[in-house]
């Protein structure tokens, strides 16, 4: 059970990385651009989970961590920020590679409607609530200028949407939907107590974040190569 989270974050991984020699995609060619991008958009979600983490708004059951640490972040979670980013940038590689002829624009503009009512709702629920209240925050800005932007990332919605399905998996075993006890556990006062399951409503906002920003750098370094 120690080793519990560090092989959800190698389950993560293992597909991504293996495919990742497919000669079609070749994302293998990407590494470089995904590497900068997950350490450019982890360094302020790292300092992010430190603080909340210090704040006692969310926290770790010790019982699944192999107990290194890095800072008060069990390496397990530091590498979440690795594994989650370089497979979504994965994703969004074969979404660009196989619908690249594909429009996406009232898919797009539905799907950035719904974030964004989603952030509207949370906010109102929970204004006042540390997780909550900044999730939701954060979102809505991110969410507007992607879709004045919409046009320079067609495929980034869809890419999302797929990066969701393992999303879902992962974090309903960190969560406790498998396990006797939550290897992530959060502070109920700080959200809105509202879940997808065993997951908080927040850690959907959160994770589109993630996403998303990675997305956008490593596009942005793709572009900028081509």
């Amino acid at each position: 059970m120690k080793l519990l989270y560090l092989l959800l974050d190698l389950g993560v991984i293992i597909f991504p990385f293996l495919l990742s020699f497919d000669k079609r995609v070749a994302y293998v060619k990407s590494w470089g651009k995904a590497s900068i991008a997950l350490i450019l958009i982890g360094i302020p979600f790292l300092i992010h989970d430190y603080y909340f983490t210090r704040m006692g708004i969310w926290g770790f059951n010790p019982d699944y961590l192999t107990g290194y640490y890095f800072f008060n972040l069990p390496i397990e979670e530091v590498l979440f920020f690795v594994v989650v980013p370089f497979a979504c940038t994965f994703i969004y590689a074969c979404c660009q590679y196989y619908t690249s002829s594909t429009s996406y624009r009232r898919f797009n503009l539905f799907f950035y409607g719904c974030i964004a009512c989603y952030a509207v709702l949370l906010l109102y629920l929970g204004w006042g609530k540390w997780y909550s209240s900044m999730v939701a925050s954060v979102c809505l800005v991110f969410v507007s200028l992607l879709g004045l932007n919409d046009s320079k990332y067609p495929h980034l919605p869809i890419a999302v949407v797929l990066s969701m399905l393992p999303f879902f998996l992962m974090n309903s075993i960190l969560t406790g939907a498998f396990t006797a006890n939550p290897i992530v556990w959060y502070n109920d006062h700080q959200n809105i107590n509202f879940r997808w399951g065993t997951i908080p409503i927040e850690d959907v906002l959160y994770s589109f974040v993630l996403v998303a920003a990675n997305i956008l750098v490593f596009d942005y370094l793709k572009k900028r190569n081509a």
